[in-house]
């Protein structure tokens, strides 16, 4: 594969994101229906990395909220930013542990809950859509008003950006259910505002 012209971080990123195609391959044979896991991500990525020579880095944390723990996973895109100057973008996604998962020991609910976190932050700075993946949703039966994952990614991420305290207020909310699809929006507002405020 040639070498991309490309220059800038940001072309890199952008030409990446033009570029990349992950197919659907796999298919939940209980819920019949098609998805992409991480490996996939990987094996689509590793080809365009090569050819406009930049590097991801994949890292994880876990953090204690409420009485649960949630794996915060980051995803940093680096490379030469012209002049020899290495720059660098990074993503974070959240996921939260299951008290039990059926079948699985605390390690593979602990790298299940990682393998999650790390594919949506992969979809963000990647620009991968999952939306109609059934896999981006809870399997338990939702309630009207729930919160999508990326909307608890997201609020978790800003909340992550004002400090621990303010991560910990808004993960109980998450999960009290005191923070819904109804009050969302006002919920992300309120969060601009404590981070203009920084």
């Amino acid at each position: 594969m040639a070498k991309t012209k490309v220059k800038t971080l940001h072309q890199k990123l952008n030409y990446i994101q033009s570029n990349l195609k992950v197919e659907k391959g796999r298919t939940n044979s209980f819920g019949k229906y098609k998805y992409r896991n991480l490996d996939d991500i990987f094996e689509a990525l590793k080809p365009l990395l090569k050819e406009t020579e930049s590097i991801i880095t994949v890292t994880d944390e876990i953090i204690g909220c409420n009485g649960m723990n949630y794996v915060k996973a980051r995803v940093c895109f680096m490379a030469e930013d012209g002049d020899d100057r290495t720059s660098s973008i990074y993503t974070e996604g959240w996921a939260r542990e299951p008290v039990t998962r059926k079948g699985m020991d605390d390690s593979q609910i602990t790298g299940s809950t990682s393998s999650y976190a790390r594919k949506y932050a992969m979809n963000g700075l990647f620009a991968i859509d999952d939306t109609a993946d059934a896999d981006s949703m809870d399997n338990r039966d939702h309630q009207s008003g729930q919160l999508s994952r990326d909307q608890v990614n997201t609020l978790l991420g800003m909340a992550d950006k004002v400090d621990e305290k303010t991560v910990t207020m808004v993960a109980a909310k998450i999960d009290d259910r005191s923070i819904d699809k109804g009050n969302y929006e006002s919920s992300i507002k309120k969060l601009e505002g404590m981070l203009s405020g920084k």
